[in-house]
């Protein structure tokens, strides 16, 4: 059996043994039902099933990760990375819409999260019951102090301000209505509970370790760093609203000392010397996303349970109908934009919107001599890709004169821009993908040492301006992406740039670098750009085959998004609301 199995077989356990913390659940926020006394101490006097307590905290690691998160959809189909197909029903079709309110908004997460938030202190309740050793009880209690933390911060940045309940269970008889907590407060409590969890964890495991695939210290210190990030960032650093007394959405002031904080902690992370960007392959970037064991890169890793529908889970979503009609896969639901695919550079390092950057213009040369990361990221008509007992045959995203012969030459008719099962946009996305057409385990990588290099870049320029560390760190990533080093060694990077040029430098490389990775819909959003992003059109690429075999092109709009000022945080669906009137709905809603 392997290590994943192993895990797997564990978690199992844990999702059969805490099963009395979920069926003593409701659905709703701050759910009043408790644990009888008699099953408390059947699960807390026994360590098997205290463990498996733990392990249940991981079921939910993903749930904003999720790249099937909303009807198949992920965020990344909510703003200007992916456009989701033209079906209103749809929750990222509504968000970039422009269509959310409290009544119509998502409910899951917030209900989600505050289960696991109560089961997380159910056992920290009951930690000193566990027939363990206070070494293991110790290494226990990390796990799930970081655990309870990673879902605050997630409904932290959906929302703004939360309410913090600490260790607090609500019984029975209790009333429950919890005001949210200012920005500033959730913080603070967020970053002591990430600092004592990184406390209590290993800084790794040895290969075969029966816990290997469970959280870090560098995992938990990663996680404040970029909870850091984002709270030195414009949205939320910028100074009070005049909507927001209670600095729900701000802090109460400016500070750009914060960003040395968001620095300083994603150079401890560093500076563990436990992780390493992943070049063991001619392909890493393809490769990475389809490994089944812990990788040097792995920060934090979502290790879904061991299922032939996990195993297809991006697939079903993203691959081209002419590569996704087996094995019950439901289509394609979402594709990437022209916008996304404008942003990779040519392999020398610079834009195409550069005259000296040698790209040919819109045309059949459009895609050679790119970023290796645009094909490992996303299919474009003549990208290759295996077609099964056909072998690897050209993608084929084109209208107008489709040719006769076998599915490997008409597959334009399935696949291309205006059929019924084709693209919307000219493109597919790939990364993730297995492109051998089997099936393939693999996790879903929520932290990654690039992102990690990549908030230590943002951080650091914005806090001492481009210095030679932020170089350098991009130039890692540039470099392991397969741009060419260049005369000056600087993988296509311009020298000497000023604080602006190089804010401008890792937006661009963030996007890139991690799209499709639950970055873009949170970047856009603290950086305050979502009104030029978002109040505007998607894009794709018609192109048209004639009947001699050449090809037109033409950029074409997709759809127009909508933006508000609300829209950079979520609204607090209306049935918490009724039920906690001391929740205050986020403003602008």
């Amino acid at each position: 059996m392997t290590r994943h199995k192993i895990y797997g077989s564990i978690l199992l356990a844990g999702l059969v043994t805490a099963i009395c913390f979920i069926t003593a659940c409701k659905k709703d926020f701050l759910d009043q039902k408790t644990l009888s006394a008699i099953d408390e101490a059947a699960v807390f006097q026994d360590s098997t099933r205290s463990l498996g307590a733990v392990n249940n905290l991981y079921s939910n690691l993903g749930i904003s990760f999720n790249p099937r998160r909303f009807s198949n959809t992920g965020l990344d189909a909510a703003c200007d990375e992916s456009e989701p197909i033209a079906d209103p029903t749809f929750y990222t079709y509504k968000i970039s819409s422009g269509g959310i309110n409290a009544n119509n908004a998502d409910r899951g997460l917030w209900g989600t999260i505050f289960r696991m938030v109560r089961a997380a202190n159910i056992f920290l309740k009951n930690k000193d019951s566990i027939p363990v050793s206070d070494a293991t009880r110790d290494y226990w209690v990390g796990q799930v102090r970081f655990l309870r933390a990673w879902y605050l911060f997630t409904l932290l940045k959906h929302y703004g301000g939360i309410p913090l309940i600490g260790d607090r269970i609500f019984g029975d008889n209790e009333k429950i209505d919890v005001a949210r907590s200012s920005y500033e407060a959730c913080i603070k409590y967020l970053t002591d509970e990430l600092d004592a969890a990184a406390a209590a964890l290993p800084l790794s495991y040895r290969p075969g370790d029966v816990n290997q695939l469970k959280v870090t210290k560098g995992a938990a210190l990663a996680v404040k760093a970029r909870m850091l990030l984002y709270a030195a960032s414009p949205l939320f650093n910028s100074g009070p609203r005049g909507d927001d007394p209670e600095h729900l959405l701000t802090f109460s002031s400016a500070d750009p000392g914060r960003w040395k904080q968001a620095a300083d902690a994603a150079k401890t992370v560093i500076d563990l010397g436990a992780y390493s960007l992943y070049t063991a392959s001619a392909t890493p970037l393809y490769t990475l996303f389809l490994q089944n064991t812990p990788q040097v890169e792995h920060v934090l890793v979502y290790w879904q349970p061991w299922t032939t529908s996990n195993n297809f889970y991006v697939e079903a979503s993203a691959n081209p109908t002419s590569r996704g009609g087996m094995n019950g896969w439901a289509g394609t639901k979402y594709f990437p934009t022209q916008e996304l695919v404008d942003e990779f550079d040519m392999i020398n390092g610079m834009r195409i919107t550069n005259p000296a950057s040698g790209y040919p213009g819109i045309g059949d040369d459009m895609y050679k001599n790119r970023d290796p990361r645009l094909t490992y990221t996303v299919h474009y008509n003549g990208a290759i890709r295996s077609m099964g007992s056909f072998g690897d045959r050209p993608v084929n995203t084109y209208t107008g004169v489709i040719p006769t012969g076998n599915a490997a030459v008409t597959s334009a008719s399935l696949d291309g821009i205006y059929t019924s099962t084709g693209t919307l946009t000219g493109y597919f996305r790939y990364k993730m993908c297995n492109g051998g057409g089997g099936e393939l385990y693999r996790p879903w990588v929520v932290m990654r040492y690039a992102e990690v290099l990549l908030n230590a870049a943002e951080a650091t320029n914005e806090y001492l301006g481009p210095t030679a560390e932020v170089y350098n760190w991009l130039k890692m990533i540039r470099s392991r992406a397969g741009i060419m080093e260049g005369e000056n060694s600087l993988y296509g990077l311009k020298a000497g740039m000023t604080k602006e040029e190089m804010r401008e430098a890792i937006w661009h490389e963030r996007r890139v670098e991690l799209a499709f990775e639950e970055h873009r819909f949170w970047d856009i959003r603290r950086w305050k750009i979502a009104p030029q992003t978002e109040n505007a059109e998607t894009h794709g690429m018609e192109i048209t085959r004639a009947a001699n075999g050449s090809f037109s092109y033409r950029v074409i709009p997709v759809r127009k998004h909508v933006f508000t000022e609300a829209m950079y945080f979520w609204p607090v669906p209306q049935s918490e609301l009724t039920k906690s009137p001391a929740l205050k709905q986020t403003p602008g809603y």
